[in-house]
């Protein structure tokens, strides 16, 4: 009977204390692709919740808003633009969003999102450029205003900081591009390829390219696949440490802080490579 009497108390506890500490993630997404699922990899590797993964593409109820109140999770991870524009007027459920180049136009100012953008931080960029590039004093990029000009003013503040001018030409369509190209000053120590969509087509990243062997102006971007055609250094996103950094950033939420007092944040994890052939032929020191 005393083993009875012991073991019934402890039960009680551990069946009252379940529901109390379920910690329910829906990952919402337009589509099934590797960089998503090694931010849900990264995200399950530090967060201990139940996660479970809403794939908008997939689903049968037109409206997603709907099919995620009725499943009512504690925290939403929003990976893609698509994702958090379909959250974002979700009021009553914490959201994280993460692999969103431009959030501020879909987060706003809702206190019940914070997230992580795309990008590397333009401080952590040009820092790894200069570093790579010891001479680098005028960088210039081509971007859309409508898509970019957030990240270009706190870029050109960074740039100030460290004594790098840097030079924007604007290009509303992939078609204005070569002509945004031509008006850039010949005198660039570097031309910055940003993941803006604008200037990344096929057609203009060959134009950006011969555009690079044309004037002699290696080429700094965000993905090593551009190295394979003449770009001469990438900072990758890390998208498995991505996850682990919203992985963080949920833990803070469960422990009871305010998202509101939860920041938004730039990727905090890239890989740096080079293309060797480029960047000898550009003299780049490879450290």
């Amino acid at each position: 009977m005393n083993y009875i009497v012991l073991i019934i108390p402890f039960l009680t506890l551990v069946l009252l204390a379940s529901p109390a500490s379920a910690w329910d993630v829906l990952v919402v997404q337009k589509y099934r692709a590797k960089p998503y699922a090694d931010v849900v990899r990264g995200f399950d590797s530090v967060d201990s919740g139940k996660t479970s993964v809403l794939i908008l593409e997939e689903l049968s109820e037109e409206d997603p808003v709907r099919e995620i109140r009725r499943r009512n999770p504690d925290l939403i991870l929003a990976i893609g633009a698509d994702a958090l524009a379909k959250v974002s007027k979700i009021g009553s459920i914490p959201i994280i969003y993460c692999m969103v180049l431009n959030p501020e136009p879909l987060a706003g100012n809702e206190d019940n999102i914070t997230g992580i953008s795309m990008s590397v931080s333009p401080e952590k960029q040009l820092a790894t450029l200069r570093k790579n590039l010891p001479g680098l004093k005028k960088i210039g990029t081509v971007y859309n205003p409508a898509k970019m000009s957030s990240f270009l003013e706190k870029a050109r503040f960074a740039g100030q900081k460290i004594g790098v001018q840097l030079v924007g030409a604007k290009a509303d369509r992939p078609q204005d591009v070569p002509r945004a190209l031509e008006s850039l000053p010949r005198d660039l120590d570097a031309f910055w390829m940003l993941p803006d969509s604008t200037v990344t087509s096929p057609e203009v990243v060959e134009a950006t390219i011969l555009y690079s062997i044309r004037t002699k102006t290696p080429v700094f971007t965000f993905s090593d696949k551009y190295l394979r055609i003449g770009a001469a250094i990438s900072l990758e996103l890390n998208t498995f440490e991505l996850g682990k950094q919203a992985a963080e950033m949920a833990k803070k939420i469960r422990s009871g802080t305010a998202i509101k007092n939860i920041p938004r944040a730039f990727a905090e994890q890239a890989t740096l490579s080079f293309n060797h052939a480029v960047a000898a032929k550009f003299e780049i020191p490879l450290n």
